[in-house]
């Protein structure tokens, strides 16, 4: 049996469905703890238990009922950093709560392409977590951490909970979304810098081709489809992490390319169609006709401005058809025009 653990809300609850959806296709016995953070994503479990019989529903106000200090310091930071402070908090309180032999964390984001069970080997390790593999373009990005907070487990040993507490204290000290170098800094991510010197040899680090796929590390890989199954260099791609994969509407959608260089691949294009594929079965389902992200600034921004920032983005022709487009082709005449009837 395999432990995870995630959370959203209602803006994210068919992403976290199809999180979820993988995980019932890929593996066969697993439990997924979902921290629901608003009542309508609770409700929408409780009514479909029967649907998710993998599911326990954890409410936030129990781990701040048992964890004061997290509860404490809602009210110095935004609604995003306490998200970032809850990465050491609700696993630590899965595993005390529950007892359980380990507890594997993850983004909502994240689609499972193939059984996990392999990463889950802890006879040798009490940790395991994902680092960013940034593209040679993008390297310099390691100054805000090395390690991507998107996939970790932690065995219920002595040393993943000394880990899990000394994080959760960091974080609850500091969590600001924002890098702080002076005092080597960043979020929740950056403290995991030193981990894999400081927890050696009870540490693994998934330096591999097949798990924390993301748009900062595509230009490493080659993605192919073949028989409706992704590669990446030749090896059967485990799970993807679909990170500023957000949907503007029917047809527009962003993907992160610009800011981390992705050059194009066929397969790139092939593997976020089905992500957009499967969202959009949710979506429907849940009556969400306009999505939020609560950290993006300037959510007033008109669609043309929103797609000329990006400058790299997937365009929907149809249901089996998505394609790049890439606005930096785009005259700077015509650019300036644009931003000034939008403006």
């Amino acid at each position: 049996m395999l432990h995870f653990t995630t959370y959203f809300d209602k803006n994210y609850l068919s992403r976290g469905l199809v999180l979820i959806e993988s995980l019932q296709q890929q593996t066969p016995e697993f439990e997924l703890y979902v921290l629901c953070l608003d009542d309508f994503t609770s409700e929408y479990f409780r009514v479909n238990q029967l649907q998710y019989p993998q599911i326990v529903v954890v409410s936030l106000s129990d781990i701040e009922k048992e964890d004061t200090q997290l509860l404490a310091c809602k009210g110095n930071r935004s609604t995003i950093e306490y998200y970032f402070t809850l990465s050491p908090c609700l696993p630590l309180f899965l595993l005390k709560k529950y007892t359980l032999p380990h507890i594997c964390s993850l983004d909502a984001d994240i689609k499972f392409y193939a059984s996990p069970v392999a990463l889950f080997d802890l006879s040798q390790h009490s940790i395991v977590i994902t680092p960013h593999k940034f593209s040679p373009e993008i390297k310099h990005k390691e100054r805000s951490g090395k390690n991507n907070v998107s996939f970790q487990i932690f065995k219920n040993d002595a040393v993943g909970i000394s880990c899990l507490e000394l994080w959760r204290e960091q974080c609850i000290e500091w969590c600001k979304d924002e890098l702080d170098i002076e005092n080597d800094r960043f979020a929740d991510q950056k403290y995991l810098d030193n981990w894999e010197e400081k927890y050696d040899p009870n540490i693994k680090i998934l330096n591999d081709n097949v798990t924390g796929l993301a748009s900062w590390n595509l230009n490493n890989f080659v993605i192919t489809k073949r028989d409706n199954l992704f590669y990446s260099n030749g090896e059967r791609i485990i799970f993807y992490h679909f990170h500023h994969n957000k949907f503007l509407n029917k047809r527009w959608a962003t993907n992160g390319f610009k800011i981390n260089q992705v050059k194009s691949q066929k397969g790139i294009t092939e593997i976020y169609k089905d992500y957009w594929n499967n969202i959009n079965k949710f979506n429907r389902l849940l009556e969400i006709k306009e999505e939020i992200y609560i950290r993006t600034k300037a959510v007033s921004k008109k669609l043309p401005l929103i797609l000329l920032d990006e400058n790299s983005v997937f365009f929907r022709v149809s249901k089996d058809i998505i394609v790049p487009i890439n606005f930096s082709k785009l005259p700077f005449k015509i650019k300036k025009i644009i931003r000034k009837i939008y403006a």
